[in-house]
């Protein structure tokens, strides 16, 4: 409110508070009660020195707030009146209309039930008086036997001698007993006939209508036959003539009482008078409202000035204390009564609370120090954690991902936000954890997004620890994940296995090559021998020892071959070039004439077995390589070797030369079988083939060079079917000019 931010506070009504412009200054008498901006209020006037000490010695030491100078004193006081105009104007129309309903409610149930009670009265004074005249009128009758029977004798004259007695008895106690009618009446079972039977009234030429409708009142009258004494009924209205022959609604009372004769009711009497005492009610009752409205009216004003005087600008002056810039300050105590005491405790309140703000302001900044060293501290610490560190709080959102949480996933996620996959091993072993369940140094494969070439380098081994975190009182503040990439360790654990078991087979397969040869040698001189000079039959076994043999001089050449130790001799090589001789190569060892090999590789099909085989090259163009030739090429021709033997019948042969970033990339893909994904592991090992009539070797001898040059050597699933072998160097560029060509190099198949 407006209040809040001004300078100075208006006067009260009544003059508890004067202007303060020519006051001393607010070091020697500063009031901050109820927010006021000014100095030292006024005294009341008339009010003595001792008064005025007093005064002062109730203000607060506490200085008063900034006032703004700037500010014309009409507009201060302006909105000063508006601040409080807006602040009353809420609590006393608040009061004001409470009190209304109240006063509303408490003089109209004393209206309601004034009026209902006068007309309670005055219609029991009436109903004693009807049924009193109806008393009378059937005593009169029962005193005078046989009038009624004469009235309804069948001889015409004598019914009407007697029932002109009975309009004459009715009319004589009309006049006495201050009715409008009296009507005796027979009962239709009495009469004989459907209706009422008129035996006599008071009134003229109506008085057959008039007697009808007091006999329709037949519940009243069936009460008093059954009470057998008098029975008034409920108000009735009629319409009825009145001045120059305009009809006038008017409301009617009647009361019933039964004329007996031995026993028997021979006739009704009915009494009837206009209840015009609902007139004088309803003047009453607008003398009453008008009493409660002119009451009503004094009441609440004047409560309302009281409340204003006493509550509210009281009440208005603490919150004005309370919302002044700084705080809330101490409020002058100006009458003893509650609201002096509220105020008290008030300024007690504001003092306590100084002191308290004052505390909390050092506490705060300490913790805050604290907070933002533990805050660093952490920070630190998870950085440089050689791990990957994953948090969570109890919903499951991220309080910590650590760049090296980031490196080993290639990924990064926003604090804040729960795991995008609820799926993942991580997501489910953290949920797991928030649960209760802890994850000791589980492992699980991933596979990280990136334009990784290889599928080993897009798969990724990870370590898991998870558990959950709580604090001293046992609440769960979240769980926290350990993250460890286990890939190249894999790696070199599986590499140095397999380096143990190839050095143990090199070793012994070395020397046992050797002891091997030198009788493999006797054998085919022997076998040479004797295919020259035996017999025919003879000849043609020897021939076929000699070709064993020779294919298992091979197989020893290549074995020892793998065995001895690769050193590479580097020199400058066109990869593509190399590529595309060792593919044409690959294509004459399996039969094909020089003329089909060059049209197969400019695209042509080339027949093989009961289908075509299509050979695909992509090569691109790099710089010269320091490579070692020989063994690349013998690494290319067994790769196409071993492909176009996994399609027996025909199919596509892709090879694909391509850089990817500091890397040259060789794929030779077909279209067979494939490899199994538990074989994909042994594929590389010596003596170890799928084929009846494979060596096992060349693959072996494939791997170890590409591992001579710095290089990897995997297979994957093909897409569309097939398998895919892949050859990764590193790029290595030469700026040495090249050697003259060398004779191609030939290599066992696999």
């Amino acid at each position: 409110m407006t209040g809040s931010s001004t300078p100075s506070a208006p006067s009260p009504p009544g003059g508890s508070l004067g202007g303060a412009e020519g006051r001393p200054s607010a070091s020697t008498a500063a009031p901050v009660g109820g927010g006021e901006a000014e100095g030292a209020a006024e005294p009341p006037a008339g009010s003595g020195p001792a008064e005025e000490a007093a005064t002062l010695g109730e203000v607060s030491p506490s200085p008063p707030p900034p006032t703004d100078p700037a500010a014309p004193r009409p507009e201060r006081r302006r909105r000063r009146h508006e601040a409080r105009r807006t602040f009353g104007t809420r609590l006393l129309t608040t009061f004001a209309v409470v009190l209304t309903l109240v006063t509303t409610l408490a003089f109209g149930a004393a209206g309601v039930f004034m009026h209902y009670t006068n007309d309670a009265v005055l219609e029991r004074q009436v109903n004693r008086h009807l049924e009193a005249v109806a008393r009378l009128v059937a005593r009169d009758l029962e005193q005078r036997p046989g009038l009624i029977a004469r009235a309804r004798h069948p001889n015409q004259r004598v019914r009407r001698r007697a029932r002109a007695s009975l309009d004459t008895l009715c009319a004589e106690h009309v006049e006495a007993g201050g009715v409008a009618e009296v009507v005796v009446f027979a009962l239709p079972s009495a009469a004989g006939g459907a209706e009422v039977d008129v035996l006599g009234s008071s009134g003229g030429d109506r008085a057959a209508l008039l007697g009808r409708l007091i006999a329709d009142r037949n519940l009243a009258v069936r009460e008093a036959l059954e009470l057998r004494r008098p029975v008034s009924s409920a108000l009735w209205g009629d319409q009825l003539p009145g001045e120059g022959g305009v009809e006038r609604w008017r409301v009617f009372k009647s009361a019933y009482m039964p004329v007996f004769e031995g026993g028997d009711p021979l006739a009704v009497v009915g009494v009837e008078i206009p209840a015009d005492f609902a007139a004088s009610v309803a003047e009453v009752d607008g003398t009453f409202l008008f009493l409660v409205a002119i009451s009503g009216l004094i009441v609440l004003s004047a409560a309302v000035l009281l409340v204003r005087q006493r509550v509210h600008v009281p009440v208005y002056r603490l919150v004005r204390a309370m919302e002044r810039e700084g705080g809330p300050s101490p409020a002058r105590v100006r009458r003893n009564d509650e609201i002096g005491v509220l105020t008290e405790h008030y300024n007690q309140m504001v003092a306590r609370l100084a002191e308290k703000d004052q505390k909390l302001r050092e506490l705060y900044e300490a913790e805050r120090v604290a907070a933002a060293y533990l805050k660093g501290y952490a920070n630190s610490l998870v950085a440089g954690v050689p791990e990957g560190v994953v948090a969570v709080d109890p919903q499951g959102r991220l309080t910590v991902w650590n760049a090296r949480a980031q490196a080993i996933f290639r990924e990064s996620h926003p604090l804040g936000e729960p795991l995008p996959d609820p799926e993942s091993p991580l997501a489910r072993a953290l949920d797991a954890a928030l649960r209760g369940s802890a994850t000791d140094q589980a492992l699980f494969v991933i596979e990280v997004p990136g334009a990784a070439e290889d599928e080993e380098d897009r798969q990724r081994l990870v370590e898991l620890t998870c558990a959950p975190f709580s604090a001293e009182d046992g609440e769960l503040l979240g769980a926290v994940a350990v993250v460890s990439d286990r890939t190249e360790l894999e790696r070199f654990r599986r590499a140095a296995s397999r380096n143990e078991r190839l050095g143990a087979l090199g070793s012994l397969g070395g020397g046992l090559a050797h002891e091997i040869k030198n009788p493999l040698g006797a054998m085919s001189g022997f076998a040479e021998l004797i295919e020259r000079k035996a017999p025919p039959d003879v000849a043609r076994l020897a021939r076929r020892l000699r070709d064993q043999v020779t294919q298992l001089n091979v197989f020893l050449d290549e074995f020892l071959s793998f065995a001895r130790d690769e050193r590479v001799r580097r020199e400058p090589t066109d990869l593509a070039e190399l590529v595309r001789e060792a593919v044409a190569q690959a294509l004459l060892e399996q039969g094909a004439a020089d003329d089909e090999v060059q049209r197969a590789l400019a695209g042509a099909p080339l027949a093989q077995g009961a289908g075509e085989l299509r050979v695909l090259l992509e090569l691109d163009e790099l710089p010269r390589l320091a490579l070692d030739a020989l063994l690349l090429r013998t690494v290319v021709i067994n790769l196409v070797r071993n492909s176009c033997q996994a399609m027996p019948d025909g199919g596509a042969l892709r090879v694909r030369l391509h850089r990817v970033g500091q890397g040259v990339y060789l794929r030779v893909r077909d279209e067979g079988p494939g490899i199994p994904l538990e074989e994909r592991e042994r594929v590389f090992d010596p003596l170890y083939t799928t084929r009846a009539e494979g060596t096992g070797l060349g693959l072996a001898i494939c791997h170890k060079a590409v591992l001579a040059h710095g290089g990897k050597l995997s297979v994957r699933d093909a897409p569309g079917g097939g398998a895919e072998l892949v050859v990764r160097l590193p790029m290595v560029v030469s700026s040495a000019p090249a050697p003259g060509p060398k004779a191609p190099a030939t290599a066992g198949g696999s």
